[in-house]
């Protein structure tokens, strides 16, 4: 289940040769799991100097913890609508951190600043220029306390999980943009977090390297099984990395309508071809240039 507000509007779109499947809200001994993630009625409000700024307004949505199974929420709407703010209340970053009003629950607890359970890959390449590759995976793995040798191990391991084995020892300036946000996400992903937030991790990159990225995360999420939360511009990223899309508008930020969506097995490349892909493409393309979501 999940509530979106304020137009509380759920869609489920399901072309024929797709299926939906439904999923049920999890019950442990002592009762019902609590969500991943809540926000109830979530606004944040900026002042600068004179100004006032309404980042986001009133918003409110569930993403359920579905066990062995994370979902991959993608936000999509216009630049200014509120996307990376909420991400960062998730994070716990501020400025954006804490609301102005309401309430971010991670796991059913108010979130009170970052944690471990949380992790963030940003559109700008963010490793460390004084680490070599090995170095920047392992970062994460050292804040945790990690031995040495375990951290180690551990970091080869998902530096050949995304492609960079042979780069080990190589700084960041050596590497291009595609391979700086492969190290991004191996070092986000070390460290195993429930939560992975991701800003337009891909938005920087070239059309084939953004293909090949957008493969290979579906590829470790799948491994993972973490919840993802991904912001993006693109209709067509969305629409392939989703299971479920928020759409969203403003400024004030607000949630306008949840589109849940089937998953595609094939490649990005391959999907794009296909007819039943192209309706969920058009599906989305009209909610966000709908009247509705141009007035709200």
């Amino acid at each position: 289940m999940s509530d979106v507000s304020p137009a509380k509007s759920s869609t489920e779109a399901s072309p024929k040769n797709w299926e939906v499947k439904s999923k049920e809200v999890p019950t442990g001994s002592e009762g019902p799991v609590p969500p991943v993630v809540q926000f109830k009625d979530v606004s944040k409000e900026f002042h600068r100097g004179k100004d006032r700024f309404l980042a986001l307004e009133n918003v409110t949505f569930v993403v359920e913890n579905l066990p062995d199974c994370g979902e991959f929420v993608c936000l999509l709407g216009p630049s200014g609508c509120g996307k990376s703010t909420l991400l960062r209340l998730i994070a716990g970053l501020e400025p954006h951190f804490p609301p102005s009003s309401g309430e971010v629950l991670v796991s059913g607890r108010p979130v009170l600043g970052p944690g471990a359970d949380r992790a963030m890959v940003f559109q700008d390449y963010t490793s460390y220029p004084n680490r070599t590759v090995l170095k920047n995976v392992e970062f994460g793995l050292e804040i945790q306390g990690k031995p040495r040798a375990e951290r180690r191990d551990i970091a080869k391991s998902w530096i050949a999980k995304v492609g960079l084995q042979g780069h080990e020892n190589k700084y960041p300036y050596e590497l291009s943009g595609g391979m700086k946000q492969r190290v991004a996400i191996a070092r986000t992903l070390a460290v195993r977090p429930s939560i992975v937030l991701m800003d337009e991790p891909f938005g920087a990159l070239d059309p084939e390297t953004r293909y090949s990225m957008q493969e290979l995360l579906i590829q470790l999420w799948k491994e993972m099984q973490s919840t993802v939360f991904f912001v993006t511009h693109s209709i067509t990223e969305a629409a392939y990395l989703g299971d479920r899309v928020y759409l969203m508008n403003g400024p004030p930020g607000r949630l306008l309508e949840e589109i849940k969506l089937p998953r595609p097995e094939e490649s990005p490349l391959e999907v794009e071809s296909r007819a039943d892909f192209r309706e969920v493409v058009a599906l989305l393309k009209s909610k966000i240039h709908s009247p509705k979501a141009a007035g709200s």
